[in-house]
């Protein structure tokens, strides 16, 4: 157990280093997130007294960069590049594992970033919205993993596509951590927080959806856009709600 929670800590933030995910990683994917929301949604709540909500928001979204190592932000960019544009299938695997950036996957990761601070400097400072937010992410996407079939032979997340490790007992684990982390956004925001859970499940299922029609099925860059994406929706929601 203590590897598949190294594993997956060092998957998705900074953390763990030199520990590599195994497939029963995937299985702490919302633990990861939890770890990266109480980071942040910590450092939100000390700002708060600051009485400069933007400035507040700005140092909050640069602590979850800084935390996660931007690696939601660069399958962001890859997967805009590789979705968006109107390219032939196996022009968007190029493109997408390609160093470059192009200018849907620039204007995707300005925007996403721009919004996500404007959002969360209209929230009032709560840890336990992000981290029932981060950890609602990370475990629909380790559902989709689960779910879906993975559009390449082999990737960043191919070690967690083991056929021998799948089945109804594992949705059945990762649908029960959705529901707690849904739980707590919930918690955060009564009655209201309910539009979030639905906003990351509704945004997530989009993206995979698309992803599905053009690639065949997922990439390790299309979870990292699908958590970002999702989770910067819901902020907007969130800042709509609380008004």
């Amino acid at each position: 157990m203590r590897e598949d929670i190294l594993g997956a800590v060092s998957f998705l933030t900074i953390f763990g280093r030199g520990h590599e995910p195994t497939n029963s990683s995937r299985y702490w994917f919302s633990f990861s997130g939890v770890l990266v929301g109480f980071i942040s949604g910590s450092v939100w709540w000390l700002l708060r007294k600051v009485h400069l909500p933007l400035v507040d928001a700005a140092i909050v979204v640069l602590v979850i960069l800084v935390v996660t190592g931007a690696i939601h932000i660069d399958g962001l960019a890859d997967a805009s590049d590789g979705l968006l544009a109107h390219l032939p299938r196996h022009r968007r695997f190029e493109v997408m594992s390609g160093p470059e950036v192009g200018a849907f996957g620039v204007t995707a990761v300005v925007m996403t970033l721009i919004i996500m601070t404007a959002s969360l400097s209209t929230i009032s400072p709560d840890p336990l919205l992000l981290v029932g937010l981060m950890g609602l992410s990370r475990a629909l996407c380790a559902l989709a993993i689960e779910l879906f079939p993975y559009a390449k032979a082999e990737g960043i997340v191919s070690s967690f596509n083991e056929s021998s490790h799948r089945g109804a007992g594992s949705v059945g684990v990762l649908a029960a951590e959705a529901v707690v982390c849904t739980a707590l956004v919930v918690a955060s925001m009564p009655f209201r927080g309910a539009a979030l859970a639905v906003t990351v499940l509704g945004v997530q299922a989009i993206i995979l959806w698309r992803s599905g029609k053009l690639l065949g099925g997922y990439t390790g860059d299309v979870l990292g856009a699908s958590i970002v994406v999702s989770e910067t929706l819901a902020l907007v929601v969130g800042a709509l709600v609380q008004r």
